[in-house]
């Protein structure tokens, strides 16, 4: 008899309708439950497409012996991570905290406070090596509860309290300023750890390094224009994205066959591996591929990267495209009882849908007749065939793979995850539209249009052309982000005016007063605590996003405050921050593409003018005075008048401080001008109880033949 999961529209919690363990939804009435029962609950979260929490599903929730165990003494609630993001990152959190690393399926055992008691993830049913086998772990935590139940509160308890700390983490950075050199120094880092064989990043398992790809071939273009100083660097990066790329598209990862790319290798050379195909994947692959069409002066590698786009877009359209336009999730990993069954090739299969080309094909496509690849699991040769080359060789063998289409299509097909996620369409929208899809690209956005224009506004996700959830910070941004591209690509302003909508929505629910944004907002009742997230992961930072969006629609100092609030992850964990980089490397770029130092604090920038303090919260010397620094930062080209200018006629440079008792030492200056970086100290001593203070400066704005209105900025600042 079908569980409550039977109600659900999520395709994960519908391969779960049929366990003999009494699931629920993850519901008030479930958390009400548990709390008039005191009963601890299980809490399994994955997603459709994942091929380990198949095998604990078949090995665990559908056994008859471990329903029994978690029906007596537990609520079981099963929730699908992409329904629910916020909740999955909280106690991937946990998980983390731990066991030092994280994964799906994750397997969580909570109080009915929703504190954590025992993280993991996947768990056969009977111990293996050192691996606890969860039904040991079901029955040892029921007697627990039973029997050491302060214990078990007090270690929940403490357990919380570190989850929360973790969640609220900020990493604070080691200087306010941001320049060419933080970027610099993550590029260096990327260098070192770079697989000068293989490509990409370490060892195994490798991922596609989606947020660095787009960062290095940005950067490849722009980082000599902002400073000439003679560095490789660029050249580097433009190496590492480049063969990169080149290496993940002639590998097994690549579906050469259907098109599209599959999660991620289980080996450093791109060959084996996990085969679940996802929206977000290859919306991502396609943008780099697509940027580096652009950056590259090499016509085999043009060439190559460029079928592969179109080959991707052409999948996407046939198998991950609903009736309506949208864009659908996943395809699964397994088919036929069998992870890859639907990908894999032997050597009689070739011959017998290929005929006499199939020798050439074979040799070309690198297979053999034992099969190329042993199984992750055993380590033996399986006889099956992963499709990969050594090198480019073009449309040639065309027919062929268009016959292995064909004769694939006959097979147990993988399942689809319908629903269709804002964020993800958002970056799908955007991967299409700059590569000229237009019509993929607006047929999408145009239902999205429908639902943000609703009185709803933008649902999280639209599940068989019903919308559900409230919106996430990455569906804000990566959705604005899409629209923004694909106003720019259709020249259609209406979708620009469409993405400001969301950007002023996202800033309504989600801003932090002290910088960046929440990822979940009070309508989503987000266990333990809400996290600002500025790392990337599979996807794009979703801080590093909204910072974009700020910027391409009109808010450069909106940007900027997004951008000092990740200053310290991109200083300390670069190879997490690649998004910011990017975002920080574009900043600089069209901040009057003048210089490349630029500092983040209080200031504002006006007529190409950085105007800031340093540093905006002074501490007291041992008389009581502060001491701090207006900084005027003044571009290329330009001057401003200093405090006793040559003339009557012009606009001296002056301020006004307010909150505080106080005085300015403005600098000598030659000619009465001031260019370049100019400091003026200011003496301080607080007048009231808050210690607040503004600092107004009036300058005025000059080039050789001309000089333009006065510009005043307001400062404003704390005394400790």
């Amino acid at each position: 008899m079908p569980n409550r999961l039977a109600a659900s529209t999520s395709p994960y919690l519908l391969q779960h309708k049929d366990n003999p363990v009494d699931w629920w939804p993850w519901c008030d009435e479930a958390w009400e439950k548990a709390l008039e029962e005191d009963r601890p609950v299980f809490l399994s979260v994955g997603y459709s497409s994942c091929h380990w929490c198949h095998v604990m599903a078949h090995e665990s929730f559908e056994d008859e012996e471990v329903a029994e165990a978690l029906n007596r003494s537990f609520i079981s609630i099963k929730l699908d991570r992409e329904e629910r993001p916020d909740v999955d990152e909280v106690y991937m959190t946990a998980v983390q905290l731990a066991n030092g690393h994280g994964g799906w399926p994750m397997s969580v055992f909570l109080t009915p406070g929703r504190k954590p008691v025992f993280a993991g993830t996947y768990f056969p049913k009977a111990a293996r090596g050192q691996q606890p086998g969860f039904l040991n772990i079901v029955n040892s935590l029921a007697r627990a509860w039973k029997d050491q139940r302060p214990e078990v509160e007090q270690a929940a308890d403490e357990f919380a309290t570190a989850l929360a700390a973790a969640l609220e983490k900020t990493l604070p950075s080691t200087t306010n300023q941001l320049d060419v050199s933080l970027l610099d120094h993550a590029v260096e880092l990327l260098h070192q750890d770079f697989d000068e064989e293989h490509g990409g990043f370490g060892s195994r398992p490798k991922f596609p390094p989606h947020a660095a790809l787009r960062f290095l071939l940005d950067y490849a273009q722009i980082r000599d224009a902002l400073v000439d100083d003679g560095s490789d660097l660029s050249e580097r990066a433009g190496h590492m994205a480049l063969y990169t790329l080149e290496q993940i598209v002639l590998g097994g990862i690549h579906d050469h066959v259907g098109g599209g790319f599959h999660r991620y290798s289980t080996d450093e050379s791109w060959l084996l591996p996990h085969f679940e195909k996802m929206l977000y994947d290859n919306a991502q692959l396609l943008s780099a591929l697509r940027a580096a069409l652009e950056a590259s002066e090499d016509d085999r590698l043009r060439s190559l990267f460029g079928r592969a786009a179109d080959q991707t877009a052409e999948w996407i359209a046939r198998e991950l495209t609903a009736a309506d336009g949208l864009f659908m999730s996943a395809l699964d990993a397994d088919s036929d009882g069998r992870e890859g069954a639907y990908y894999t090739w032997t050597m009689e299969e070739l011959s017998n849908t290929l005929g006499h080309a199939s020798e050439p094909f074979a040799t070309a496509f690198r297979c053999r007749p034992e099969g190329n690849f042993n199984e992750e699991s055993s380590g033996k040769a399986t006889g099956e065939n992963i499709l990969h080359l050594s090198n480019d060789i073009g449309g040639e063998f065309g027919p062929q793979l268009r016959q292995l289409l064909e004769a694939r299509s006959a097979r147990a097909r993988p399942l689809t995850d319908h629903k269709c996620v804002a964020s993800w369409n958002g970056l799908t929208i955007g991967a299409l539209a700059k590569m000229g899809r237009l019509d993929m690209a607006i047929s999408c956005a145009e239902q999205w249009r429908r639902h943000i224009e609703s009185p709803a506004g933008l649902p999280h996700m639209v599940t068989d052309g019903v919308p559900s959830g409230a919106p996430f910070l990455d569906d804000y941004a990566f959705m604005a982000d899409g629209l923004l591209d694909l106003a720019e690509a259709s020249r259609d302003e209406s979708w620009a005016e469409l993405a400001q909508r969301l950007v002023v929505s996202m800033a309504d629910d989600l801003a932090d007063p002290e910088g960046g944004f929440y990822f979940s907002s009070p309508l989503h009742d987000t266990p333990i605590g809400r996290s600002k997230p500025f790392m990337g992961t599979a996807t794009p930072s979703p801080n590093g996003v909204a910072a974009r969006v700020l910027r391409r629609t009109g808010d450069p100092d909106g940007t900027a405050v997004v951008l000092r609030a990740g200053l310290g992850w991109m200083q300390r964990v670069p190879r997490a921050a690649e998004t910011l980089l990017h975002e920080t490397l574009l900043f600089l770029w069209e901040s009057d593409n003048q210089a490349y130092l630029f500092h983040l604090g209080a200031g504002a920038r006006l007529d190409g003018v950085s105007v800031y303090l340093e540093p905006d919260d002074p501490s007291a010397d041992p008389d009581g005075w502060y001491h701090t620094d207006l900084v005027i930062q003044i571009p290329s080209g330009h001057h401003i008048n200093a405090d006793e200018p040559i003339a009557d006629w012009l606009v001296p440079t002056s301020l006004h401080i307010e909150g505080s008792f106080g005085e300015a030492a403005f600098p000598g200056a030659k000619d009465g001008v001031y260019q370049g970086v100019v400091r003026i100290p200011l003496r301080l001593r607080r007048r009231g109880p808050s210690g607040a203070f503004q600092v107004t400066v009036r300058y005025q704005v000059c080039t050789e033949s001309e000089c333009h209105l006065p510009s005043e900025v307001t400062l404003t600042g704390s005394l400790a």
